[in-house]
């Protein structure tokens, strides 16, 4: 397998045992066509709104370039679009997960317990603009991720509860 395609798979295998551990569904879509990946839901009521969904886009990235308390990402262009702006029934978040540069660390497994290496973020896009596309315009844009945005049970709990605030660290 290609090492690209591994760690991808390994940072939406991620993203699911994360959703998983906080007994939320998950699932994808048949074809990646409007740039999501999985959608996290939560069964059932949760305070006013029943059975909230979450869409997102998940990337991965071996050697992070931080700065100034977070990240930088570099998305193309129509990945940006597919999560920037308002308007979207369903709230969009990327999801970008840090992963080991080596392959063998993704998962380790003990008698006690089994590791995944080594974390995720989120970051909404809905105070961005979609950008021009095409021929003159900008292949990618890249954006910065909060290390306070840190993906875990609680902060996917408070995405679906819409509290982007209690969701940062």
């Amino acid at each position: 397998m290609h090492k690209n395609v591994h760690q991808g798979l390994h940072g939406e295998g991620f993203i699911h045992a994360l959703a998983c551990a906080g007994g939320f569904t998950t699932a994808r879509a048949n074809l990646d066509i409007d740039g999501v990946d999985l959608q996290i839901a939560s069964p059932g009521p949760r305070g006013t709104v029943r059975s909230p969904k979450i869409e997102v886009q998940v990337k991965s990235v071996s050697i992070p370039l931080m700065r100034d308390g977070g990240f930088l990402h570099r998305l193309s262009t129509s990945h940006h679009n597919h999560l920037a702006g308002l308007g979207f029934q369903v709230p969009r978040f990327l999801a970008v997960v840090i992963v080991p540069d080596d392959t063998a660390d993704y998962a380790v497994c003990t008698d006690e317990h089994m590791r995944l290496s080594t974390a995720a973020y989120w970051l909404s896009l809905t105070d961005q603009e979609c950008l021009p596309v095409g021929e003159g315009h900008p292949e990618s844009v890249t954006v910065k991720v909060p290390l306070r945005n840190m993906l875990t049970v609680r902060s996917i709990r408070c995405l679906l509860d819409g509290d982007l605030e209690g969701a940062a660290r």
